[in-house]
């Protein structure tokens, strides 16, 4: 199987992650406005909620299916067998926390209030286990997983403007986003038994359960201060201030967006490389992924920071205002983001390090704690805002004392000093936009394009020589 390049896979992945952003830009403000912020704000739980769980039906199999595929190679035989494995545990998980949802839907009131929305949410959990995303991405096929995802998402934009016409329709718009996982899956799975030899013996395995709970676990303290974040937001607050934090934190996943989609078309290839002895352009790609970062994310935060009002207006619109502080608060925290998959990602992982994934979770996960108990029942959204920062920054700073103790790649603060400083005349830009055009739409547009315009005058050169490296 021929290898696709880098910069193949990672434009393909780009695009699948700007077509998503910009559904989502198409879609949230209609939906937002439709279906009003406490309707927003009730998905937005049940979904978090339904995501917790699914994180014990999936726990590390994910990033364990990606690295053992890619390893694997252009072996056949060895990569149907990996697959099967994989599938098989991944399926034993799934079935045990769909006990575990339906026992805690049946229990627990404030998810029984809404159990029609919740028994709606079981069918993500079941439709994931044979998403097997992780094959596509072992296999580096993001060609396919970009064309089939588009495709379906559009359907889902033609639905929603359609069909979603008032707010009762709230569970619609739900059942419908559900709907987008479930045919992603029967897509994926029927793709995927074709792509190898199949074999129903090789399902029962055991053979990745411990490497699966391991970055399991990783994944479920990751979600102390991402999906428990919002489900605990839910438990002490009422729908509208999760429908300020979510408002707020979706920007945070588009600015992430990019870069993710880097990070995840590199994980298969920096664990081929690393398996294969390739230790030069193994540490390569890791000094220009950090560049990269640097680059583009610093001057997204500070000027997403400038312009959180105008931003928040954009995405939804009047009675939103509540989700301007917490979106400032929040965006900082996608530096600390970057920079952990750089190092998780492209460097710990491959190098089969996972005890530090395992550690630097467990800090972000207790700073979580700590400051969900002691700070959200009282500010609430803000509160919940300030979790996530701390605990990103608690789990990047585990890495970077790691990789600097064991001296496995030098960290460039020196870079990441002088990018703030050449991304001010593009805050500047962004400022004086917010400051002197009333309409958020047309403010939005012309710091897009005037600060997007002086950020690239002062940075062609640097980023077309990196990127013609990739």
């Amino acid at each position: 199987m021929a290898t696709p390049s880098v910069k193949k896979n990672f434009l393909y992945k780009s695009v699948l992650t700007l077509s998503t952003y910009l559904i989502s830009f198409v879609t949230f403000p209609y939906v937002s406005r439709v279906l009003g912020v406490e309707n927003i704000g009730l998905i937005g739980f049940v979904d978090n909620t339904v995501g917790y769980f699914l994180l014990f039906a999936t726990l590390g199999i994910n990033i364990l299916g990606t690295r053992e595929i890619a390893m694997a190679g252009d072996d056949e035989q060895r990569r149907s067998r990996v697959f099967a494995n994989v599938l098989g545990v991944n399926l034993m998980f799934t079935a045990l926390a769909l006990l575990a949802y339906f026992v805690a839907v049946a229990v627990v009131p404030r998810l029984h209030e809404n159990a029609d929305l919740f028994y709606i949410g079981a069918s993500k959990i079941l439709a994931t286990a044979f998403l097997v995303e992780w094959f596509f991405s072992g296999v580096e096929d993001f060609r396919y997983i970009t064309l089939r995802s588009v495709a379906v998402k559009l359907l889902l934009v033609a639905g929603v403007f359609v069909f979603v016409r008032e707010q009762s329709d709230y569970r619609l718009y739900f059942m419908m986003t559900m709907g987008v996982v479930v045919i992603n899956a029967l897509i994926n799975i029927i793709y995927a038994i074709h792509y190898i030899r199949f074999r129903v013996r090789d399902l029962f395995s055991l053979r990745y359960v411990k490497d699966n709970v391991m970055l399991g676990v990783y994944g479920i303290m990751t979600s102390m201060y991402m999906t428990f974040n919002v489900m605990y937001l839910g438990l002490m607050s009422d729908n509208e201030q999760v429908g300020f934090y979510t408002t707020a934190f979706k920007l945070y996943t588009i600015i992430l967006g990019l870069f993710t989609a880097f990070a995840s078309v590199m994980m298969p290839r920096m664990s081929a490389l690393y398996s294969g002895g390739n230790k030069e352009q193994f540490y390569g790609y890791i000094e220009r992924s950090f560049a990269l970062v640097i680059k583009f994310i610093v001057p997204l935060i500070l000027c997403s920071v400038v312009m959180a009002p105008q931003i928040v207006g954009c995405l939804s619109g009047v009675g939103y205002e509540g989700a301007i502080l917490p979106m400032r608060i929040i965006m900082p925290a996608a530096l600390a983001v970057c920079v952990a998959q750089v190092l998780s990602l492209q460097v710990i992982m491959p190098m089969k390090h996972d005890k530090v994934l395992l550690r630097a979770s467990l800090s972000g996960a207790i700073a979580s704690l700590v400051i969900n108990l002691t700070v959200v029942p009282h500010l609430q959204s803000v509160g919940s805002a300030i979790v996530l920062l701390c605990s990103e920054f608690c789990v990047t700073a585990t890495y970077v004392i790691y990789v600097m103790r064991h001296r496995l790649v030098s960290i460039p603060f020196r870079l990441l000093a002088e990018n703030v400083l050449i991304s001010l005349p593009a805050v500047g830009v962004c400022w004086l936009c917010g400051t002197f055009i009333a309409n958020p739409f047309i403010s939005v547009a012309v710091a897009l394009v005037g600060g997007g315009g002086v950020w690239l005058l002062m940075n062609w050169r640097y980023v077309r020589t990196l990127l013609s490296k990739m």
